[in-house]
């Protein structure tokens, strides 16, 4: 998900701050519409934009809001760039805010920020329930994909990761995995993917994702079914920011 292919989504990261992570922990499994805002800093403001974001956090969570959001860094394409996701259960979540009086007490942070930024993107996607194999924890990194599908093909797409990439994933003890499609703000014949990884040591040493679980026949089958459905594909790398994220206590 071009350098870009950081699968987020766009609104003014403060007034709804959020980039899936990219992936759905097990918390955000009844909350299927993904927000993902895609920031990128000016290279001689990312200092200040931190300390501005971490302000930001700690009044969110002074508010008591619920609905989580996770910060991811880029760790391929450009490094001035970061995603906020969140994640909701319907439509017209997307409008909520902590309360009407938050926004005017952030309004001096929100400020600070939106100074720092040389430009914000927002997607919106849909997770598809049956394509999701979750995990008990964030991972510390993801790495995200981006697909163009052809034209007309889209479903045929989702049939096959439902009828063998899944089923292997599984069988092979993988989580932190997941696919969304596209909603808003990307072409309509996109669909996104996470994988959830341990970091740049081990998975990359090898193959990864399909190529890790099947067998090179299985996988070789799979690849000729799949090709001629897919335009182009992209693959970024993302790392968790704790420090920048907001997760609620639990009740």
């Amino acid at each position: 998900m071009s350098g870009k292919l950081n699968f987020l989504v766009r609104r003014c990261l403060l007034p709804a701050i959020t980039l899936t992570i990219l992936s759905a922990p097990s918390w955000a499994q009844e909350r299927n519409i993904r927000r993902i805002t895609l920031v990128t800093i000016k290279l001689d403001r990312i200092q200040e934009w931190k300390a501005a974001a971490k302000e930001y956090m700690a009044e969110i969570k002074k508010s008591g809001w619920d609905q989580p959001l996770t910060a991811w860094a880029s760790q391929t394409g450009p490094t001035n760039q970061y995603a906020f996701v969140q994640y909701f259960a319907k439509w017209s979540d997307l409008d909520s805010f902590p309360s009407k009086e938050f926004a005017a007490e952030a309004a001096p942070t929100m400020a600070k920020l939106l100074a720092c930024d040389q430009s914000r993107e927002v997607w919106v996607d849909e997770m598809q329930p049956e394509l999701i194999i979750p995990g008990a924890e964030l991972p510390k990194v993801v790495r995200t994909g981006r697909m163009r599908i052809v034209p007309g093909k889209l479903d045929d797409e989702l049939a096959l990761y439902k009828s063998d990439l899944v089923p292997a994933l599984k069988k092979a003890g993988i989580t932190n995995f997941g696919i969304a499609v596209s909603r808003y703000g990307t072409p309509m014949n996109e669909i996104h993917t996470y994988l959830g990884l341990d970091g740049w040591t081990g998975p990359f040493d090898g193959s990864v994702g399909a190529q890790k679980v099947m067998s090179a026949e299985a996988y070789k089958a799979y690849m000729a079914k799949t090709n001629g459905m897919i335009e182009g594909i992209e693959y970024t790398i993302w790392r968790f920011q704790p420090e920048l994220s907001y997760l609620p206590e639990k009740k």
